[in-house]
């Protein structure tokens, strides 16, 4: 009895004393974080002007800025129709190339690509250029690195670090 008495006095005067605040070991370097800030915008206007570059030598078409972070044109436009929403499973067809023109994956590589809008995993710019079609329309799409693949590239690495690409894609088909 007496030990669990020494005991409650013990613990009631540590609880009393003036608690220190524990100091962080490694505090993150804001340096690091601006370096990489200012490295990922350098990068995207860098890829911004390569854009407007290819969309400046591609006079035939009328490119539409997204503002999610690509540009499209339409190459064949259906009037009439709805927009997917999330849950439609879609059927496409897509080509991507590089901007110097290189065939990256082929149309008839690829197939017909299903895809349930929001549901599943692709590049963000597919994600939201899907997104802008309706059923039968044909689009050209430009995607900066930071839709598509990013600093990784490809798992086939066809596609490469920070590159942006072409991509054409037809709507064949909105199932509900």
């Amino acid at each position: 009895m007496k030990i669990k008495i020494f005991i409650i006095i013990i613990l009631s005067l540590a609880a009393c004393t003036e608690t220190q605040p524990r100091r962080a070991i490694n505090l993150p370097k804001v340096s690091d974080l601006e370096n990489t800030i200012n490295i990922n915008k350098a990068l995207f206007a860098e890829e911004q002007n390569l854009l407007q570059e290819y969309i400046a030598l591609d006079s035939t078409l009328v490119y539409l800025n997204s503002g999610k972070g690509f540009y499209y044109a339409y190459l064949n436009k259906v009037k009439n129709g709805r927009f997917p929403k999330k849950g439609d499973q879609v059927l496409f067809e897509q080509e991507i190339i590089g901007l110097d023109g290189t065939i990256l994956y082929a149309k008839n590589n690829l197939g017909l690509r299903s895809y349930i809008v929001d549901k599943e995993h692709q590049i963000k710019g597919l994600k939201e250029g899907i997104k802008l079609m309706k059923q039968g329309e044909e689009v050209k799409f430009l995607f900066s690195s930071f839709v598509a693949y990013r600093m990784n590239g490809d798992n086939l690495n066809i596609i490469g670090s920070n590159e942006p690409i072409v991509s054409t894609i037809k709507l064949i088909k909105i199932n509900e």
